[in-house]
């Protein structure tokens, strides 16, 4: 994962960000990457949720990274784009990794997880998808978290005898926590969710960064007590309310401003925020 070049696509999107289209011709002639690297970066901009796919042009978090941290060397950044990209279905292995091989599997070397995903995924999936695509997929992965940029979250980790493992990740930048939050509560089109069922459903935040229920709790409490969502515990609930003035881009560019987040904004639709 060359995040220098992703840099460079970001960066003519943000001078282009009136266009509603941008080519891949276009692209490839601008920054004088050859057509698979642009592709590749598009692809990788795309899972992250900075690009919006056919059309190559920034989405609202796009434009907002481009503008504030276009080499996505922040760790608020990087929190935003791990959640987007491990949380999401679409991006298979990403996705597969963080919330299944490391959440629920005991500690396996590079070989085993290939053996162990190419099984699970077999008759779901193409043969292309499950051989060598699996395998680039796999050590992609690996590197934009041991080697790249990604490797300032800590999250994975390789032990003497060459095992993956992940560490629980708590060192959170509250206000991105808050649009994480709100993000997947706007992917189940709702503004109620308990705590505990959170906790262990694929792709929340609780399960991309390893976090257990009692942990996410203590994650949950400090944002109630910022006032930025409501924690409701009496008569035995153990929920997430959220407030109706919030949106995730307000949080997010609270966040990058560091300022508090203004209440009243326009909800964000949808969800794996765009």
């Amino acid at each position: 994962m060359e995040f220098d070049q992703l840099a460079r696509i970001l960066h003519f999107l943000l001078e282009h960000r009136a266009l509603k289209k941008i080519t891949r011709d276009a692209l490839k002639e601008d920054t004088g990457l050859a057509e698979r690297q642009v592709e590749s970066l598009v692809s990788m901009g795309s899972a992250m949720g900075l690009i919006t796919p056919n059309s190559q042009v920034l989405t609202p978090m796009g434009l907002l990274i481009a503008e504030q941290d276009i080499f996505i060397e922040k760790k608020g950044s990087l929190e935003w784009c791990h959640y987007v990209a491990a949380g999401s279905f679409r991006n298979l292995i990403w996705f597969e990794i963080f919330n299944y091989l490391l959440a629920e599997v005991s500690p396996m070397t590079i070989e085993e997880w290939n053996e162990r995903m190419r099984i699970d995924l077999a008759g779901k999936y193409s043969k292309r998808t499950i051989g060598k695509g699996l395998y680039e997929e796999v050590r992609f992965v690996i590197d934009a978290y041991m080697e790249r940029n990604f490797r300032k979250l800590e999250l994975l980790h390789r032990s003497s005898d060459e095992r993956l493992y992940r560490r629980r990740y708590t060192q959170f930048a509250p206000l991105v926590l808050s649009a994480m939050i709100y993000d997947f509560c706007a992917t189940k089109k709702t503004h109620l969710s308990q705590v505990g069922e959170m906790a262990v459903t694929p792709g929340s935040p609780a399960v991309v960064f390893g976090l257990d229920a009692a942990s996410f709790r203590q994650q949950i409490e400090g944002l109630h007590d910022r006032g930025w969502l409501r924690y409701e515990t009496t008569h035995n609930l153990d929920q997430i309310r959220l407030k109706p003035g919030f949106s995730v881009l307000e949080f997010l560019t609270a966040h990058f401003e560091d300022r508090e987040p203004h209440e009243d904004t326009k909800p964000s639709p949808g969800g794996f925020f765009q």
